[in-house]
């Protein structure tokens, strides 16, 4: 029978999963607002908390000794940083133990989470992230395109066992950060062997005479399982007491798990839909006799459907380099998610039908408007700041054209568009008073969240990081205390940080960090030396400004938009301060 989703089903199908889930384990339940399974007890636990999630289902690896918490977005993306912050503000709901997040790789997840972290930091929430790059070719991929796979299981699993250890949150974080670098991952795909072999082969085409076609295409993954299993652990994993890899004849360039006889390994085999039960079981002895052969020793093998690669069915190969036995005892600890065991069905009764609703403890649901906090400026300084960010919009808004034609030669041609939108709501808002200028702290936040809203997608998830980043500074300080020209900079500099940490890049990769980075070092640089801070800004305006024309790749006709609306709207903020503060 074929089911296919209609257009106005699919929208509703992640709830709608989701819901099936809960109502087979009977020990969780789902959250009100968005699409999160959550622990059905969790609220009566005092041990650090570990929540996931992502563009695809983690909710069957809620459970103890595991998740408390997992969300997942609508249409297959990563969830909002407005579900991701609300989840974390109801987990610490009357909570002091803490919040480790654990995030699979991609561009989405970290921005998503990174920002929701940020602003639970801004609430004085204690929460980590740690997010999980396991796939073997990340090095030859651009950072921002770093991916991770199936590691995340079992990081997933051990940080859970440590928090029914009641191991403090830093414990847990630092452990688990400390193990990333031991395990790796690879996806092999079968069918592209299964179609090399049948274009090498033609006596294939006999096989099987009347036997069905998923007969002959077990037949086929057979007579490819030992080549694919040699070359997937050939690119994971590198002797140091031997000149070639396990078992292989060719070695290709990536950085790979080093391992000597003797050494203890944990596999994790990922099937995503591609192979049967029967084949599974075939590949992973095939996988034992390889590594048995080269005297490596396998303490733990998973094998299952754990996860769920964007795009197409595969297999994933993950392996875990044991260098500390508590490990396996962290591994083997009980567990009652159903994606690490089998799920628990109520053995003391019939399933409930009836799905579970929690409707939060949270009395303020989401907050309105940003609170009062930190320094308070003097009113002529607040018209500055009022009057510079004016200057900054218009100066956007004037550059809508040249910003779309910049941004259609490699991406959507609308980022232009999209800031004058921005730029114009926010405006409005300034002059109807309605966003406060006296309060650094309050009104980095009030910007953060209008252009998450307005913005939208990557760019306003970057914005929004970017000025929730610059609050965090201001929210250090007490009312009294005088903003000087180097808590601004402290501020600007946490933004860049927030920025490179969360969209995992580096100065020189040519983006909207590059001219931030050159803007910031250059005026600490003029500021360290006694120079005026409009001097010293001016200079660092002016290094943004070069950064940001140093993103023109060689065969690009322009630099990046997102840079080049930096060298805009920076140059801007420094004419509008530089008019209402002209050195004496």
């Amino acid at each position: 029978m074929d089911l296919k989703l209609s257009s106005t089903s699919i929208k509703n199908i992640v709830r709608k999963s989701l819901t099936g889930l809960v109502t087979l384990n009977q020990d969780t339940a789902l959250f009100e607002f968005g699409n999160v399974v959550v622990q059905k007890n969790y609220f009566d636990s005092n041990k650090v908390r570990i929540m996931s999630g992502g563009p695809y289902c983690m909710g069957d690896f809620v459970g103890i000794g595991m998740l408390t918490a997992a969300a997942q977005g609508d249409n297959f993306v990563a969830p909002s940083s407005k579900i991701i912050l609300r989840t974390l503000r109801e987990l610490s709901y009357n909570h002091v133990k803490g919040i480790l997040v654990i995030v699979r790789a991609s561009s989405g997840n970290f921005l998503n989470f990174g920002l929701a972290t940020e602003r639970a930091l801004n609430d004085n929430l204690r929460v980590k992230l740690l997010t999980v790059s396991d796939d073997v070719y990340n090095e030859k991929l651009p950072k921002t395109c770093s991916r991770g796979l199936s590691g995340i299981v079992l990081i997933s699993k051990i940080a859970g066992a440590m928090s029914e250890q009641d191991l403090p949150l830093t414990d847990i974080f630092m452990f688990c950060k400390k193990y990333l670098p031991n395990i790796i991952s690879t996806e092999m795909d079968i069918e592209e062997y299964i179609e090399s072999y049948v274009n090498k082969c033609i006596c294939v085409t006999k096989l099987g005479g009347s036997s069905s076609s998923g007969s002959k295409r077990i037949r086929l993954s057979m007579n490819i399982t030992q080549e694919v299993c040699k070359k997937a652990l050939d690119r994971l994993l590198k002797r140091i007491d031997e000149e070639e890899p396990v078992e292989c004849e060719t070695s290709e360039s990536y950085s790979k798990l080093v391992i000597k006889a003797e050494d203890n390994l944990v596999i994790l085999l990922n099937n995503n839909g591609i192979l049967s039960k029967t084949e599974e079981f075939v590949y992973a002895k095939e996988i034992m006799d390889v590594l048995s052969r080269s005297g490596i020793h396998v303490h733990r093998f998973y094998i299952g459907n754990f996860l769920k690669s964007p795009g197409k069915n595969s297999l994933s190969l993950t392996v875990m380099k044991v260098e500390d036995q508590d490990v396996l005892s962290l591994l083997d600890s009980p567990c009652t998610a159903p994606g690490w065991r089998s799920v628990n069905q109520g053995l003391q009764g019939q399933l409930s039908v009836d799905t579970k609703i929690l409707s939060g403890n949270l009395r303020r649901r989401d907050r309105l408007s940003p609170p009062i906090r930190g320094p308070k400026l003097r009113d002529s300084l607040a018209n500055t700041l009022l009057y510079s960010t004016q200057f900054a919009c218009e100066a956007l808004i004037s550059c809508e054209k040249q910003l779309d034609l910049i941004d259609s030669e490699k991406g959507d041609g609308d980022t232009g568009t999209r800031l004058k939108q921005a730029c114009e709501v926010l405006l409005r808002r300034l002059r109807q008073d309605k966003i406060i200028t006296n309060y650094p702290f309050t009104f980095f936040e009030s910007l953060s969240k209008l252009l998450e809203s307005n913005v939208g997608g990557t760019m306003g998830c970057i914005y929004s990081i970017l000025f929730e980043a610059a609050a965090k500074v201001f929210n250090d300080f007490s009312d009294t205390t005088e903003v000087t020209p180097f808590i601004w900079l402290k501020s600007f500099e946490s933004s860049a940080d927030a920025l490179k940490r969360y969209g995992n890049i580096e100065y020189g990769d040519g983006t909207m960090y590059d001219p931030i980075c050159a803007c910031n070092r250059s005026t600490r640089a003029e500021l360290e030396q006694g120079n005026h801070f409009i001097y010293a800004f001016g200079k660092g305006v002016s290094a943004a400004e070069e950064a940001a024309q140093a993103t023109k790749r060689d065969n690009w006709k322009y630099p990046d938009p997102g840079a080049h609306a930096v060298g805009i709207w920076i140059r801007a903020v420094y004419e509008g301060v530089k008019l209402r503060c002209p050195i004496d």
